[in-house]
């Protein structure tokens, strides 16, 4: 629904994707920002009114005006029931302002879309363009979204810290590489953010973590092709040295019999 929004209206659309990011905190600024994008609608709706409004009216008291009602009701088409809910959802939420209320709960955020999606539906009608479907299984997906991805990133960056930390007790991390480790934020400093903000430092903290652990494995690759070459080096000084001396000792031609008669015997 929210990218049909976006030909319809690009302020309603930014307030929608406003009202997304409360549902996936969980927040109860859900109720501000669904009072938000509400009053955004009504008053795109009724632009075509010419109506004089008051500085301060609230979209309460814009919906309590019969001609509102009538455009919405008999010009918009839209059902009784839906436009009584806009009202009722608007005193709930001033009401919400001045109390503190339990956090917002899945059903609802389902509720509060289902009455916006109806009226934004006759809207977008009047305007010939038609909104899909309200997809309520997306919308519950997205119920406390930050909350578990929170979950899920805060464990992959715990696992990447302990791998690094045994790392750095070995003395196995470069100096650059250990002091971009411990430049990392703080529990104390990622708590003091809000979710979603959470959610993106953990994001950036796992990419340097898994930067800072590719860069200490090149290394360890690094020091073992340097060893490996050392060996071939070595096996090359032996195996010249071997024939020096077999030479020296029984010339060059009984040597290579010797070698040959050797590898007969390994090989059967």
């Amino acid at each position: 629904m929210h990218e049909t929004l976006k030909s319809l209206d690009r302020g309603l659309y930014e307030r929608y994707l406003t009202l997304e990011r409360n549902i996936k905190a969980k927040s109860n600024s859900f109720y501000d920002a669904f009072l938000d994008l509400q009053e955004h609608l009504v008053k795109l709706a009724i632009e075509e009114l010419s109506l004089e409004l008051k500085a301060q009216e609230t979209c309460g008291a814009i919906l309590r005006r019969e001609e509102v009602k009538a455009h919405f009701t008999e010009k918009l088409g839209l059902d009784g029931y839906t436009y009584s809910k806009m009202q009722d959802y608007t005193l709930k939420v001033n009401a919400h302002k001045h109390k503190g209320e339990k956090a917002v709960q899945l059903e609802t955020v389902l509720n509060y879309l289902r009455v916006f999606h109806t009226a934004a539906s006759a809207y977008a009608k009047g305007q010939g363009i038609s909104l899909p479907p309200l997809d309520t299984e997306r919308a519950s997906s997205l119920f406390g979204l930050f909350e578990r991805e929170n979950g899920a990133l805060r464990e992959e960056a715990a696992r990447l810290k302990e791998e690094l930390s045994a790392l750095a007790e070995e003395g196995r991390l470069k100096e650059n590489d250990f002091l971009a480790y411990k430049s990392l934020l703080s529990d104390a400093e990622l708590r003091a953010l809000s979710l979603e903000e959470q959610n993106t430092a953990l994001y950036q903290q796992i990419s340097r973590l898994k930067d800072i652990k590719l860069s200490s494995l090149e290394d360890k690759l690094n020091r073992a092709i340097e060893m490996l070459l050392s060996l071939n080096e070595s096996v090359a000084e032996n195996r010249a040295v071997s024939y020096a001396v077999g030479d020296t000792i029984c010339g060059s031609e009984r040597f290579r019999e010797y070698v040959e008669r050797a590898k007969k015997q390994i090989g059967g």
